[in-house]
């Protein structure tokens, strides 16, 4: 393996080890720190003089006994610096990507590693430069760092041992039938126990389905006096989970009652198809007539009102119920919603398909369509050739799908960039789960609980018949656009504020990363569209009470941390593309030179590292993870970028086999 020809020791200075350990200890691990102060014997290990201050100051913080947090900190600074100091430690700190003391203690042996460089860099430097001394004792000093550098990246003596390959994803909570409707819970549980499935597969599945069905046909004023903040009960649901997972199967289970609605709008279609055939025969009969009559008329110079003749030729047919929709193109959805006005389903049984198709060239109006259908409050105009100008008053969409973790990592890194990407689709999906699957597979054989099926479908199909007449009568009054509106009972909107008060100072707190932070925030619909699906599936009228609300935040408790496993999903190593690069690499298949870059990586073509920033990402994680070791080359022009290159870790083939 080539090596550097210039020792670089002086460069070694792993300024994101100086971030991530003093943003990790700084995120309620101040315990780590006398263990790693024996490892960071001096501060002057930290190279940035900002991020060295404020390790001295951690240290006698917690001396002291002090309570270490990023407010307490902040007034420490304000007072040895005042509000410059402040500044500073906002732009010093940033977010990490450490889950356990290990590969904390593993930057921390970085810094020391590159520190005891950097001394000998010097010494050697200051014994070439001396103008009185020996010169056999600095050619010794350059001899030895060579010989320091050939062992750190040839023979791996200095090289640290790989960490494991796993998932280091954070725990999600357990989901609990009882927070569904009444009528939902022994459906959802039959379905699966049969299947042997996580329940929240089927449960986020329904719940998207009925809210697909509600659409807008009703919404809910979450504030007491506001009349401007309303929701819409329809919802966007993902789940995620491994091959083989009964992913499809129990999502296909949970929506049947949509099959079953589908099929009753296609015998009306067909029966107002015939009507309206009969309609045109009769008409063009009486037009028969009518002409006639005219000529008659024009023959003898009698009058006649031949403004009877002119007929609507943009008369449209009856429209067509539509309950799913699987084509996602922009005209296609357009025509459905338009004729469908209380909203569909879209389903994608693989989201992967539909998010790869948003992201190529000259889909961004399709992309824009789905993000403003989310809302169901805003209308969009298109242009059809033949048809002209097509207006939607407003669309409402829901999405149901599943995806793979190893394919929604590299979607949650765009959502995490300043690409396209970042534009919060993804955080649209609320009801996004990925739950854990248990480790022992049961043989259930019996019948499916037809009762409890009919049950639920009996409310799909009341909510599918539900009418503004029928809402108003059971009490719940139009707004201000006319739509019924839902409200809390008094005991819940009590609720409803103390959580919205915590909910809105915790999101501006600003200790969140942005793109989790941004998919927290559509929990102001979520929260309330939950609430009045669970009352309305089990009540039609009257307010939504406290019940409800409480369901749809231990749903909300439940969502937030699978969303927090899926935006950690970016910063693990556990991906396929990860490990597609790993096994080229340690199989001798790649083809890289022995120090590559991320772009010789991208330029492979290999599957999940076609985009700069996966290849970036994968080389970047297996360097976190040790594979790899990472060296940082100064700009070649002044004022340029400075280049990362990478080498396969002289222990990785090792630490292969021995795992």
């Amino acid at each position: 393996m080539s090596h550097p020809t210039e020792f670089t020791g002086s460069q070694l200075s792993a300024p994101e080890s100086e971030e991530q350990i003093l943003s990790v200890v700084l995120d309620g691990h101040a315990d780590w720190l006398p263990a790693l102060q024996r490892v960071l014997r001096m501060p002057e290990v930290f190279v940035d003089p900002e991020r060295r201050r404020l390790w001295v100051l951690l240290l006698e913080m917690h001396a002291r006994g002090e309570v270490i947090t990023m407010d307490s900190v902040a007034v420490h600074l304000r007072r040895q610096s005042g509000i410059e100091g402040v500044r500073s430690l906002g732009l010093i700190m940033g977010r990490h990507a450490i889950f356990s003391y290990e590969m904390a203690e593993w930057h921390a042996r970085q810094l020391a590693h590159a520190h005891g460089r950097r001394l000998l860099a010097e010494a050697a430097e200051m014994a070439q430069r001396a103008d009185a001394g020996p010169q056999e004792m600095a050619a010794v000093l350059r001899q030895s760092l060579h010989k320091m550098e050939h062992i750190a990246y040839t023979t791996g003596e200095d090289a640290p041992r790989p960490l494991p390959l796993v998932a280091a994803l954070p725990p999600v909570l357990p989901f609990d039938p009882d927070w569904l409707p009444e009528t939902f819970r022994p459906w959802i549980t039959d379905i699966a126990e049969r299947m042997q499935c996580p329940p929240e597969f089927p449960a986020v599945a329904a719940m998207t389905a009925l809210s697909s069905v509600c659409g807008r046909r009703f919404c809910i004023q979450p504030k007491e006096h506001d009349e401007g903040y309303t929701e819409f009960p329809h919802l966007w649901g993902m789940i995620i989970g491994n091959p083989s997972l009964m992913k499809s199967p129990s999502m296909q289970a949970a929506m049947r009652p949509l099959k079953t609605l589908t099929a009753d709008a296609q015998r009306n279609y067909a029966e107002q198809v015939r009507a309206r055939q009969a309609t045109e025969i009769e008409a063009r009969m009486r037009r028969s007539a009518l002409e006639s009559a005219a000529k008659k008329a024009t023959k003898n110079g009698e009058a006649f009102d031949y403004a009877q003749l002119i007929q609507n030729e943009d008369e449209e047919g009856p429209p067509l119920r539509r309950l799913t929709v699987n084509n996602p193109s922009l005209e296609a959805l357009g025509e459905v919603l338009r004729e469908n006005p209380t909203g569909t389903l879209l389903y994608q049984d693989e989201l992967a398909g539909l998010l790869a198709l948003l992201e190529k060239e000259g889909n961004q109006s399709l992309r824009a369509f789905l993000l403003q259908a989310w809302s169901g409050k805003e209308g969009f105009t298109f242009d059809r050739i033949g048809r002209g100008r097509r207006y939607i008053e407003a669309c409402a969409l829901s999405v149901l799908g599943s995806i793979q973790p190893g394919v929604i990592a590299s979607h949650v890194r765009a959502a995490s960039s300043h690409s396209a990407g970042a534009d919060g689709f993804l955080q649209r999906f609320s009801l996004m789960v990925w739950p854990d699957v248990k480790s022992e597979w049961q043989d259930i054989d019996r019948p499916l609980d037809r009762t409890a099926e009919w049950d639920a479908e009996c409310v799909f199909v009341a909510m599918e018949n539900l009418t503004a007449e029928e809402l108003l009568r059971q009490g719940v009054a139009p707004g201000r656009d006319d739509i019924p509106t839902f409200r809390f009972d008094p005991e819940a909107q009590e609720l409803f504020r103390d959580w919205r008060s915590r909910f809105e100072n915790r999101l501006r707190a600003g200790r969140m990363p942005a793109p989790f932070e941004a998919h927290l925030g559509k929990y102001r619909k979520l929260i309330p569209a939950l609430s009045v699906l669970i009352h309305a599936a089990e009540s039609f009228g009257g307010l939504v009470p406290l019940s409800a609300l409480q369901r749809a935040l231990s749903w909300a408790d439940c969502l937030e941390s699978h969303a927090a496993r899926v935006y950690a999903s970016s910063t693990t190593a556990d991906t396929d593309a990860v490990h597609t690069l790993l096994k080229k690499l340690l199989d001798g298949t790649a083809g890289l030179p022995e120090e590559f870059r991320a772009r010789d990586v991208r330029r492979k073509g290999w599957s999940g590292l076609l985009r700069p920033e996966d290849a970036e990402a994968a080389c970047e994680q297996l360097a976190e993870y040790r594979w790899l070791i990472a060296t940082t080359q100064p700009a070649v022009v002044k004022a340029g970028r400075h280049t990362i290159s990478y080498h396969l870790n002289p222990q990785a083939k090792n630490a292969m086999h021995a795992a």
